[in-house]
């Protein structure tokens, strides 16, 4: 397990708490001891514990060490207030007047000489560090005070800790602020005192409680700021712990001043009280650890026998073995039998889990060989026995540990590890060494390895077959989407060869889905993926990435972009042959996007998304193709991406405007109708054509609020036209119909609530439908249409002959007009066969009984020509423009088209 830095420390929860006192600061976030968050400095006098189930409460870290940083530089400013405006003047109270060197020393004693017991989540230290400070703030003036106390502590965290530089800082700032406060507070009760009376040690004990406050109250904020907030009861307890200890080690120090200055001679006599404290609680505290220890045994015992399944009892233990034991990485292997692969189960402190990993067969050989030569349980550090298995303990970031046998019956059935001892104390001693055998030797009771094996081997199998249900597609057993991703991010990793990706979307999938079932596609679909490994090496990779989605990875190929360009073709022409599905063969169609890398200049999702890209641009250029990324096509798609995202934008805020087209009579130039047109000029980039924002509408389902919006419009300005008189009563508005818009079963009410809504007389609506529109799904665009005509609307074919142009359903359906497409009236002047097939259309119209329409007139002679052929109704650019009419302009109109082409006004 690789090793945790500092800025991974700060988010773990705090499991220890050690207080200074404002002369021997607390170091926080120590830079691998997850468990000593907030661990004072070795010269601490006093004693501050956090309970074992406290470090589960706490929330996790919002942040990294910004908030730390800008309460030191709040500490820092506190300081240089407090010390210019006061504390840097004070001068020693009494004699013998102390050096600052000679407080740095007192200081450096003090960080080196500590007791440091740890067990679980909870740490205990305890030194004589009041002694110096006591010592200083009647010996020594302040600035000595502070320099001294600073420069000894400092020198210490620098030589002695690994510690970041926000954790440094913090402590000294914290220490000069408590030391100036101390200071301050003696100088200020007892400033004019000329003995070492009973004012002055009053005035003592209150400053050094003071700058214990200070020291208390400031890791409390560093703890909300790094933790996020502080636990319930943690401050209280802390000022109740400090003030004891904070008594005692002060009036030791105060006694010793005395003897200081009455006869130096009896100093070496306060030794002895001192030693026998130190010792008493040194004692004391190792009582506890063997309790915690016992404890700590039981707990790991109910555990394995009380888990459910073997998974959870191993991860159980190796949690209690890293709380407990203070290590970054618990770790257990069971050595294999009967061929199997050994497995390890691992957890770290930052929360990283493997859980029955399979390890190689000669690694675990190597590591039972290990165990077995250094007995039940032994302490270790680098190198580890074999080549390999020191390779093994570097990788995973292993220091120094402790490992130890689990036996079975007639054999070692594993191994169990601890590893990178973190906090104070970062070496295991005898101790931690016997109840680590203790451990081993219970878990392998308690987990009855010998009878739970076979069940351990299943167990792996399961979850082999579930690893392959959640990276393999369940329809096809292709990779799915996350694998293949993964693969493609490999081959990038590793080799030299370049690598090349294949997009492949099945064409007009949904409509077999539509039309054969959900059942006959799926067949389909496995058909298609049979098809798509047999075009490929096994080397290569193919996968389904959902619906009818397919990728092809291409690995160990030397001409990415020839290899793509084969694969695809040979793709195309395997599917090229119907495939049965639903008992009953069905053509495919693909279209394949190519895309190609070479290993560090792409990423994974790169590549793939250039693939899909280029699958897009090979759709538009008309299906059943491929074709090669190319960086313009990137280009395109972002540019049609975001006209998307302002179409849909336009919808809402009603950007969009109608513009209406008129369509008059032949015979008298007479306003028959205006066709609506819808037209948006984007807020950037200037006027989007119809032809551009219309087939996006109908690809994001943007179409039917589009069709919502034209039809509203129209018909409240129609409704408009009529009460003012404008066109007479017989003008009608013309609004078109998409495909998307036929197939919802929403569109006959929503047309009848319209038309309620505006008051328009039903015949003077006439909506437009393409052929294909209408044949897409015969049925039910049938009956839709039958609804709307039921309703009282006219409907009109439009651009007739573009499409299927099936005359049995041109019979059967119910329109009211034929609208002839563009290119026939384009043609017209070409000559008379051209001629003739709109006079047949034409003919075909009135036998039908329909109005027919001349669509796209732009010339005098196609106007002359349509005429002569008996055309009942025209439009186009020469005859009108797509505008808002005004009141005026039904008699223009007329009167400029009423006369003969040869005699058209100017």
């Amino acid at each position: 397990m690789k090793e945790s830095g500092p800025a991974m420390d700060v988010y773990r929860p705090i499991r220890e708490f050690r207080a200074s006192s404002a002369l021997a600061p607390a170091p926080i976030f120590s830079r691998r001891d997850p468990d000593d968050r907030l661990t004072a400095g070795a010269a601490s006098p006093r004693v501050r514990t956090i309970p074992q189930k406290i470090r589960r409460r706490l929330p996790r870290p919002r942040s990294e060490f910004g908030p730390v940083w800008l309460l030191n530089g709040v500490i820092a400013t506190a300081c240089v207030v407090l010390i210019v405006g006061y504390a840097g003047g004070l001068q020693p109270l009494f004699h013998p007047h102390l050096p600052w060197w000679a407080i740095a020393l007192g200081f450096a004693a003090g960080e080196r000489a500590v007791v440091h017991l740890h067990f679980r989540e909870s740490a205990h230290s305890f030194s004589l560090g009041d002694v110096p400070l006591v010592f200083g703030l009647l010996f020594a003036s302040a600035p000595a005070l502070i320099v001294g106390g600073a420069i000894g502590t400092g020198v210490m965290l620098l030589l002695d800790r690994r510690l970041p530089l926000v954790k440094i800082v913090f402590n000294l700032a914290q220490l000069v602020l408590a030391a100036a406060v101390a200071g301050s507070i003696v100088h200020l009760i007892a400033g004019g005192a000329t003995t070492l009376g009973p004012l002055v040690w009053a005035a003592t004990f209150i400053a050094v409680e003071a700058s214990a406050v200070v020291t208390v109250a400031l890791i409390g904020m560093a703890i909300a700021l790094a933790e996020g907030r502080l636990p319930d009861g943690m401050l209280r307890r802390m000022f109740t712990m400090d003030l004891a200890v904070t008594v005692t080690n002060t009036s030791l120090a105060l006694v010793a001043a005395i003897i200081v200055q009455a006869d130096p001679r009896a100093l070496p006599l306060i030794i002895v009280p001192a030693i026998t404290v130190f010792l008493a609680y040194r004692a004391y505290l190792a009582e506890r650890q063997r309790h915690e220890r016992l404890e700590f045994l039981y707990e790991a015992t109910r555990t394995l026998s009380r888990a459910p399944e073997v998974v959870l009892a191993l991860e159980g233990l190796l949690s209690r073995s890293l709380d407990a034991f203070r290590v970054e990485l618990a770790e257990i292997v069971l050595f294999p039998v009967d061929g199997q692969s050994a497995l390890r189960t691992s957890l770290s402190s930052g929360g990283h889990k493997d859980v029955m990993v399979p390890i190689d067969r000669a690694l675990a050989d190597d590591l039972r060989e290990l165990v077995e030569r250094e007995g039940p349980a032994a302490t270790l550090t680098a190198p580890f026995g074999s080549e390999r298995l020191h390779g093994y303990m570097d990788e995973r970031g292993v220091t120094h540990a402790m490992i130890a046998i689990l036996p079975g019956d007639d054999r070692i059935v594993g191994s169990l590890m601890l590893a990178n001892r973190v906090g104070v104390v970062r070496s295991f001693d005898d101790e931690d060494l016997k109840l680590f055998e203790a451990l081993a030797t219970n878990a392998s009771v308690a987990l009855q390895f010998d009878r739970l094996e076979q069940s351990v081997w299943k167990l792996r199998e399961l979850q082999e077959q579930l690893e392959h249900q959640a990276f393999h597609d369940p329809l096809t057993n292709l990779a799915n989407r996350s694998l293949f991703a993964t693969e493609v991010k490999e081959a990038l990793a590793r080799g030299d060869d370049p690598i090349a990706v294949l997009f492949i979307d099945v064409d007009d999938f949904k409509t077999v889905n539509d039309t054969l079932g959900h059942a006959v596609g799926d067949e389909l679909l496995v058909a298609i993926a049979n098809r798509l490994r047999n075009c490929v090496l096994r080397s290569d990779v193919v996968a389904r990435l959902g619906g009818d989605e397919f990728a092809v990875l291409l690995r160990h190929v030397h001409e990415a972009e020839d290899a793509g360009a084969a694969v695809a073709e040979r793709i195309v022409n395997a599917l090229s042959n119907p495939v049965l599905a639903g008992g009953q063969l069905s053509p495919v169609r693909v279209s394949i996007g190519i895309a190609t890398a070479r290993p560090g200049r792409e990423r994974a999702d790169e590549v793939i998304r250039n693939a899909d890209v280029a699958m897009y641009h090979a759709k538009r250029e008309g299906k059943h193709r491929a074709a090669l990324f190319e960086v313009s096509m990137r280009a395109a798609v972002v540019e049609r991406h975001g006209l998307k995202e302002d179409l849909r934008n336009a919808l809402e805020n009603e950007q969009l405007v109608v513009e209406y087209q008129p369509i008059l009579s032949l015979a008298d130039g007479g306003v028959s109708g205006f066709e609506a047109l819808s037209r948006w000029q984007r807020e950037r980039g200037g006027p989007v054509l119809p032809s551009q924002f219309i087939p996006l509408a109908e690809e994001t389902g943007l179409i039917v609020a589009l069709g919502e919006f034209v039809l509203e419009q129209s018909c409240q300005k129609a409704a408009e036209w009529v009460r003012a008189g404008t066109f007479g009563d017989q003008a009608a508005v013309h609004v078109n119909v998409s495909a998307v818009e036929l197939e919802d079963p929403r569109l006959v009410s929503r047309v009848s609530d319209t038309l309620e809504r505006s008051g328009l007389d039903p015949e003077l609506l006439v909506l437009e439908v393409t052929e294909s529109a209408v044949l897409h799904d015969a049925i039910r665009g049938t009956t839709t249409l039958t609804a709307l005509q039921d309703l009282g609307v006219r409907l009109a074919l439009d651009d007739f002959g573009t499409g299927y142009s099936s005359l049995s359903y041109l019979r059967t359906l119910p329109f009211d007009m034929l609208k002839v497409a563009r290119p026939f009236i384009e043609s017209i002047t070409d000559g008379p066969q051209e001629a003739s097939f709109l006079r047949m259309i034409k003919e075909l119209g009135e036998m039908l009984g329909l109005v027919v329409v001349a669509e796209g007139i732009e010339t005098d002679e196609q106007l002359r020509l349509v005429r002569e052929l008996g055309c009942q109704l025209g439009q186009g650019f020469l005859l009108g423009k797509p505008g808002v009419p005004d009141a005026g302009a039904s008699a223009r109109l007329g009167e400029r088209w009423a006369l003969a082409p040869g005699e058209m006004a100017a």
